[in-house]
């Protein structure tokens, strides 16, 4: 009695021809779309290493508050001009 499982029992592998492999070309690649997460976390990390580079390279004191307001309104036009470029490639 064998063993199905045994290394010594082999299987013929199943091959197709090359013309009917399931691999997606390049062109027809599904297109990716970036995650809200990365750019929201990358958009953070950036804001962070600004902020940590001018504290340590503008002499003198450094308002924290003025310059969280800055980061925000600074990613909220990056976020307007990126939604406007969105629409317009879009649309074209």
């Amino acid at each position: 009695m064998t063993d199905p499982n045994s290394p010594t029992e082999t299987t013929p592998l199943k091959t197709s021809p090359a013309s009917e492999t399931s691999s997606p070309t390049p062109d027809r690649l599904p297109r990716q779309r970036p995650l809200f997460a990365t750019i929201l976390w990358g958009a953070l990390m950036l804001a962070l290493a600004a902020f940590m580079a001018a504290r340590e390279l503008v002499p003198g004191g450094f308002d924290l508050v003025t310059w969280l307001l800055t980061a925000v309104v600074g990613i909220g036009l990056l976020l307007v001009v990126a939604g406007i470029i969105a629409a317009s490639r879009r649309a074209g």
